[in-house]
């Protein structure tokens, strides 16, 4: 992938505002993006100079059949002042797996293997001295993998003793979410115990100074391990201009009655399995149309092919612009089982005003109090989803005003951008001990 930026103001002004530099894995049209996108947002708000760096590491391109032509595009939907993307070669690559493998021999996890990899994306010098040039005061990273590559550019740009704070916004527990994949260690080519992860992931996020978490969940999990280490936990929120976009589109002259959005993720793919062979048929003779947005239709193809031929025509694939989607739906559905961190796609449906039925693992990580107040409720048998399903498509009024209720008390910009102000407080104390 080559390096690519977008600059929106020039870095010799006269008067240049302090930079952040936010790092991330290029994950276009992804939930992180979301979250990364509402960084920028409140950076921005607050007067800073926006840097996204996209970071690739090992899981994402030896996983998900995407051309990484397209990931510079697809971020500028972020809309950051600059946009830089690292790169690494097959011949960096192979070499840096090698080095890690061994590095790592009778002590690493996968997790510090994967970390190792990401570790191994490079910028080009004349990105470097880009940087350099810029009055940087703060980092902002984006999940374990690429905070190996954060903690270095940090060094390269600053030194080894620089007081420039790193926030970390976790996004997950990657040592359960690592756990529950079965990823095999490359050394050992077993899977390693959960108490091993766990004692890698909290000796990398240890790094960082302080730590943001998008989930209830990973909140209590990290507080429990890192007790002193300042944290702060700020709901994903939506960005604005998508909402607006989204309702003020043309409404499509055919309806969409249910509509899943789902990436390349296991999850995803144990979710359709059970709507399709336990669902489905409980509600087939409604006719109801169905369709599916995003990676996922790729990973079912993939992993159950007879699944997909069955259920071919609801299969959309990947979309470069969702509004469509979202404006014809009159029903959005999540039947997960299984999960781990928050569902930004369960967000971005209340957010939108859309109808919605989902199982308790679609409300993961978020106050399930707050949002029963509201009128959401969690279906997690196939008769009451597909009860739930007919209710709702029945009654579309009302489900859409308790879901806009339930994001606007939730996840709204102020609430999100209230928690986002401690975490900046906290890590500017920091910077100026």
């Amino acid at each position: 992938m080559r390096p690519t930026s977008s600059n929106r103001t020039s870095p010799d002004s006269p008067r240049r505002p302090p930079a952040v530099i936010i790092v991330g894995p290029p994950w276009p049209r992804s939930a992180a993006i979301r979250v990364i996108q509402n960084q920028i947002q409140y950076y921005r708000e607050r007067g800073f100079r926006t840097v996204f760096v996209g970071v690739p590491f090992l899981w994402y391109f030896k996983q998900v059949p995407q051309s990484p032509k397209g990931l510079p595009e697809a971020a500028n939907e972020l809309d950051a002042d600059t946009i830089l993307a690292a790169t690494f070669d097959q011949k960096t690559y192979d070499s840096a797996r090698f080095r890690a493998s061994n590095r790592q021999a009778f002590y690493g996890t996968v997790l510090d293997w994967q970390v190792a990899i990401g570790r191994a994306s490079r910028l080009s010098d004349e990105e470097i001295d880009f940087l350099g040039g810029l009055p940087v005061v703060l980092f902002h990273n984006n999940h374990l993998y690429t905070l190996g590559f954060a903690l270095d550019l940090h060094s390269r740009l600053f030194g080894p003793h620089s007081k420039v704070p790193i926030i970390l916004e976790t996004h997950d527990v990657q040592s359960h979410l690592t756990h529950q994949k079965g990823d095999h260690n490359p050394r050992t080519n077993r899977c390693d115990r959960l108490e091993r992860l766990i004692k890698s992931e909290i000796a990398l996020v240890e790094k960082a100074n302080v730590l943001v978490h998008i989930s209830l969940d990973d909140s209590k999990f990290f507080h429990t391990f890192l007790p002193s280490k300042p944290q702060f936990l700020a709901f994903p929120t939506i960005d604005e201009k998508f909402r607006s976009t989204v309702s003020a589109a043309a409404v499509p002259a055919e309806a969409i009655d249910l509509l899943f959005v789902g990436q390349w993720h296991p999850a995803n793919l144990g979710a359709l399995a059970w709507f399709f062979e336990e669902i489905w048929p409980l509600i087939a003779h409604r006719h109801y149309r169905l369709k599916i947005v995003g990676l996922i239709g790729q990973m079912v193809q993939r992993k159950r092919p007879q699944l997909y031929d069955s259920f071919r025509s609801s299969f959309v694939g990947e979309v470069a612009d969702l509004v469509p989607y979202y404006r014809a739906a009159r029903c959005v559905i999540a039947p997960m089982l299984s999960g781990t961190g928050i569902s930004i796609k369960t967000i971005e449906a209340l957010a939108l005003g859309k109808p919605f039925v989902g199982t308790s693992k679609a409300f993961r990580g978020m106050p399930m109090e707050r949002l029963k107040e509201a009128g959401i409720r969690a279906f997690d048998d196939p008769q009451s989803f597909a009860q739930a399903i007919s209710q709702t498509l029945s009654a579309e009024h009302d489900a859409a005003a308790a879901s806009r209720a339930a994001y606007d008390d939730v996840f709204s910009i102020r609430a999100s951008f209230a928690a986002r102000d401690e975490a900046l407080r906290a890590a500017t104390a920091l910077g100026q001990a």
